[in-house]
């Protein structure tokens, strides 16, 4: 359906991002970058709209996990400045949490790590004010990864206590999550 969307509604950008989103989802990371490719055209330069905060937390979501450094500069820029704000979907009375997630992923897929840290710090203690537990768990994951990508003294002991949290995403039914925080798992334990 998402496909069938995104080809016969083009100027619908939401279809394509939430298409990447999938394929990332889904373990589908070539078919995940042929859909953040065809949306790279624009720079990523979306006017404000209803699907502006869709779009923009599913592209951040995928450029994260594609680890694209070239669109993760270009959205981190366009997300940081409400970066202390939660996303909400008024239409679908929705959220996805604080924008300080999606800002602390893509700061990470950069490198600015004291950015990245500043930004989980800030969404895990939004998420959980909110008592926003899925993006709790998902905080905490992104987090635990940003850790376990810096390596610095301490963040590996840091990373296992948010791993060892993620139980809560089982709780929730998070599949998905479970398969990310087990991947984690295995990082944190190979090293």
């Amino acid at each position: 359906m998402l496909r069938t969307n995104a080809e016969a509604q083009p100027h619908m950008l939401v279809w394509r991002a939430i298409l990447a989103r999938a394929y990332c989802d889904t373990d589908q990371l070539a078919e995940a970058r042929a859909q953040l490719d065809a949306l790279r055209g624009g720079g990523f330069d979306y006017p404000p709209s209803q699907q502006w905060t869709s779009v923009i937390v599913a592209l951040s979501l995928v450029v994260s996990d594609l680890q694209d450094r070239s669109a993760a500069a270009v959205l981190y820029e366009r997300i940081r400045p409400i970066a202390n704000q939660a996303e909400a979907f008024a239409v679908a009375v929705a959220s996805q949490g604080a924008y300080g997630q999606f800002c602390g992923m893509l700061a990470a897929c950069l490198g600015r790590w004291d950015d990245a840290e500043g930004h989980f710090t800030d969404a895990l203690a939004m998420n959980e004010r909110l008592g926003a537990r899925p993006y709790v768990a998902r905080t905490r994951r992104g987090w635990a990864s940003m850790l376990l990508d810096r390596d610095a003294p301490g963040d590996r002991a840091r990373a296992a206590e948010l791993i060892a949290a993620g139980p809560e995403a089982e709780q929730l039914g998070m599949a998905r999550e479970l398969v990310r925080f087990e991947r984690l798992l295995t990082r944190l334990n190979a090293g």
